[in-house]
């Protein structure tokens, strides 16, 4: 009697070792299988990740922009004319001293009105730069901010804090005088163009609509 109970105690041990559903475990005590599971639930439902979409924190819309609070930086001849007056002069571009990054084409010219610099195509105007230094009577305006002669660099800081921080000094000379500089861009969304607005003793001097060549 005893011998037989020794021997279904030895069975039911040899087949508990080859039962499918039987851990296995190393010498140090661990399954080689205990991470495979956490692995697989793991991969077999990713989370979902939204697309990381870089854009820029602090700019100036381009498309909000007025001259003279009334018409767009891209414009008509006729246009400019009824708030400006007729063009100071045109003049036809040294293509081999000039960078044609922005520009759009071959035939185009500069105009300027007023203190204002437009790239000139056929009848269509596109603003380049302006220059507060002699001209008086022409801003820029995006809602309640208006860029002009008498802007400081305090009241842009209210409206770009982080822009005003990085401020690039000694940037450019005009009239013989260093000027300090603040870059924008003009879209929420990521570009290389860049408004760059020029300070001379706190006061706004010029801005300048420019591009990479």
């Amino acid at each position: 009697m005893k011998t037989k109970l020794l021997q279904l105690l030895s069975l039911a041990a040899l087949l508990s070792c080859h039962s499918p559903n039987a851990q296995v475990e190393n010498q140090d005590g661990h399954s080689p299988d205990a991470g495979k599971d956490v692995m697989r639930e793991a991969t077999s439902s990713p989370v979902d990740q939204a697309p990381r979409i870089a854009e820029n924190e602090e700019y100036l819309d381009w498309n909000s922009v007025r001259i003279n609070g009334k018409l767009p930086l891209t414009t008509s001849v006729k246009n400019i004319e009824g708030i400006l007056g007729k063009a100071d002069s045109v003049v036809s571009i040294d293509w081999n001293n000039t960078c044609s990054s922005g520009y759009r084409s071959a035939a185009s010219k500069n105009a300027y009105f007023k203190g204002v610099e437009f790239e000139q195509f056929g009848d269509s105007l596109n603003f380049i730069q302006v220059n507060f230094s002699k001209e008086h009577n022409v801003f820029l305006q995006r809602g309640n901010l208006k860029l002009n002669h008498a802007t400081t660099l305090e009241e842009v800081e209210k409206h770009f804090p982080n822009a005003v921080k990085d401020i690039s000094k000694s940037y450019y000379i005009i009239d013989g005088k260093e000027t300090d500089a603040v870059n924008l861009p003009p879209s929420k969304e990521l570009t290389d163009r860049q408004w760059i607005l020029m300070f001379q003793d706190g006061k706004l001097i010029r801005i300048d609509n420019w591009l990479p060549c």
